[in-house]
C-alpha cells in the first residue's frame, strides 16, 4: 500500500504544480475526462474552464499545499492560497485587494487520475474578497 500511497502522493504534487504553473492544458494528463465533484459542469473540459476563471480574476494565484492525508484512492489535501484580485470574479468586479484563501479539497482517484473532486475555490474566494479589508489575513 505505501507504494500506491507514494504514487498518488507524486501525481498530485505534479498535478499542483501544472495547476500554479497555469498549464492547463496538460491536465488532461492528471484529470480524468470524466471527472466530476465540483462545480455545475462535469467533464475536464469544465474542470479547465473553472481554473481558467481562477486565473482570469487571480493571474498570480498559487495553491501551497500545507498537509495531505491519503487514504487508499482518495487524498484530502489543505491548501493555502495567495492572490491579487484583478479581474472579474463570479459577478465581483476587480477590486485590486491580495487575498487569503484556506481551502479543504478531497479528489479520488481511478485509473492514475483524479476521477472526483470535493472542494470549490468560488465561495472561498468571493468570501475572502467580501470580507472588510482590515480582515485580510
Amino acid at each position: 500500500m505505501e507504494l500506491e500511497r507514494a504514487k498518488i502522493v507524486a501525481l498530485y504534487e505534479q498535478y499542483l504544480a501544472c495547476c500554479n504553473e497555469h498549464r492547463f492544458v496538460l491536465l488532461g494528463d492528471f484529470v480524468s475526462e470524466q471527472v466530476s465533484g465540483s462545480g455545475a459542469t462535469d467533464g475536464l473540459a469544465g474542470y479547465i474552464d473553472r481554473l481558467k476563471t481562477v486565473h482570469t480574476a487571480f493571474p498570480d494565484y498559487r495553491w501551497e499545499l500545507q498537509d495531505l492525508v491519503v487514504e487508499q484512492d482518495m487524498i484530502a489535501a489543505r491548501l493555502i492560497g495567495q492572490e491579487r484580485h484583478t479581474g472579474p470574479f463570479d459577478g465581483i468586479a476587480p477590486t485590486g485587494r491580495r487575498i487569503s484563501t484556506q481551502e479543504l479539497v478531497i479528489y479520488r482517484f481511478a485509473d492514475g487520475k483524479i476521477a472526483q473532486c470535493w472542494g470549490d475555490f468560488f465561495p472561498v474566494g468571493r468570501d475572502a474578497m467580501m470580507a472588510p479589508a482590515d480582515a485580510e489575513r
